[in-house]
């Protein structure tokens, strides 16, 4: 045996030195936590969001879960709010739920084996502002409701009578299909447009636009989505129940039938709160069918909805009381009195609920300030819209 200052060199091994040798020097583990990449957010709206990820190795051991984490003071962790969507490699879709308004929120990808968790990149976004719509104040006052017995193309159900409202505040523009949309996916509605947690769990809010009439809604991915284009065009397809229930979610209700002319009329006694004529240019009308008592050289229409705030506003700042589409309200059809009545909320039961204002295939008669319309309540239909009121 040689010995020297640095080294200690042995001649042989022995038959013990081997065995362990054999149990300690064990092969090198190779294995390592999943690489993965995060995926653009898309789809941000003001509590969901469409993002996901693509593991593109999963580090030599089976992924036990993936999916998105976020987190709005710091980079994600699976501790932090996330979403679990499967256990294979390869590229996946995560649909991003409960998120608060007008937030910033740091989104990353993530993916778990053996070895622990992976993250992809960490994303920055931001949500849409508030779900609730803008409003216009209306003052206290009264006025002349009905249509003058000598109006052109009035219906006798229009009997007019002196009616005083109080203040209240009412939407400057029709819901669109971007705040219903909102609404559907904060409340988890699914495909079925039934929200058994509302105050009409057995009723339809919503259906489906049809490809041949697609400007509403869509149900993709776990997320009700508008019409490519028509975010902000009025929502359609929702039924008198989804107008009460959306209401009521921003704290609101619906305008009485009422409430709804006083706002339409805007101070104005004529047959439009235009004057006696309504224009292409002033609502989203079928053209080809002017006021009896006007002239349009158009001779079509739009054949369909428009973004909302399109023509010029009324005298009270209230865009598309006439045309683009009807309106609920929250009365049901009866006749007037014919006596004064103070804050009227219509007959107690009726037929169906009342609709104001036409639509984009109306004819100019249809959207007077005085004209009545009524549905039944579970109609969801493809010119129907709404507004809603503030107290």
């Amino acid at each position: 045996m040689i010995y020297n200052n640095r080294f200690r060199v042995y001649p042989f091994l022995t038959i013990g030195m081997i065995i362990v040798c054999a149990l300690s020097c064990k092969k090198e583990d190779v294995t390592h936590v999943p690489d993965i990449t995060s995926v653009e957010v898309k789809n941000i709206s003001m509590t969901t969001a469409i993002s996901g990820g693509n593991i593109t190795s999963d580090g030599g051991s089976e992924i036990s879960s993936r999916g998105v984490c976020w987190s709005s003071s710091q980079p994600p962790t699976i501790a932090n709010s996330k979403t679990s969507d499967g256990t294979q490699s390869g590229s996946y879709t995560s649909v991003i739920k409960g998120l608060t308004a007008n937030t910033t929120y740091l989104v990353r990808a993530y993916a778990t084996n053996a070895k622990g968790t992976g993250y992809g990149e960490v994303l920055l976004i931001k949500t849409d502002s508030s779900l609730t719509p803008e409003s216009v104040q209306i003052d206290a006052g009264t006025f002349t409701m009905g249509s003058h017995s000598m109006e052109p193309d009035r219906s006798g159900n229009e009997t007019q009578h002196e009616v005083t409202l109080s203040d209240f505040k009412i939407s400057k523009f029709e819901i669109t299909n971007a705040q219903f949309a909102e609404f559907l996916n904060d409340n988890n509605i699914g495909i079925s447009g039934i929200n058994e947690n509302g105050n009409y769990p057995s009723q339809i809010l919503v259906t489906e636009s049809s490809w041949n009439w697609d400007w509403g809604l869509h149900y993709t991915g776990g997320l009700w989505l508008p019409a490519e284009g028509y975010q902000n065009h009025p929502v359609i397809n929702i039924s008198w129940y989804g107008a009460a229930e959306f209401a009521k979610h921003c704290g609101g209700r619906l305008p009485t039938e009422a409430e709804w002319e006083y706002a339409c009329r805007a101070n104005t006694n004529t047959a439009f709160n235009t004057g006696n004529c309504l224009s292409k240019a002033q609502s989203n009308y079928n053209w080809a069918n002017p006021y009896s008592t006007c002239n349009n050289e158009n001779s079509t229409y739009s054949n369909g909805t428009q973004t909302v705030g399109s023509c010029a506003p009324n005298a009270l700042g209230l865009f598309d009381m006439h045309g683009n589409v009807w309106e609920w309200c929250s009365d049901y059809f009866g006749m007037y009195p014919s006596d004064a009545q103070t804050n009227p909320s219509g007959p107690e039961s009726g037929d169906g609920r009342i609709v104001r204002g036409g639509g984009y295939s109306s004819d100019a008669s249809s959207c007077r300030s005085a004209t009545r319309g009524y549905n039944p309540p579970e109609v969801e239909y493809i010119s129907i819209g709404f507004r809603i009121v503030f107290p």
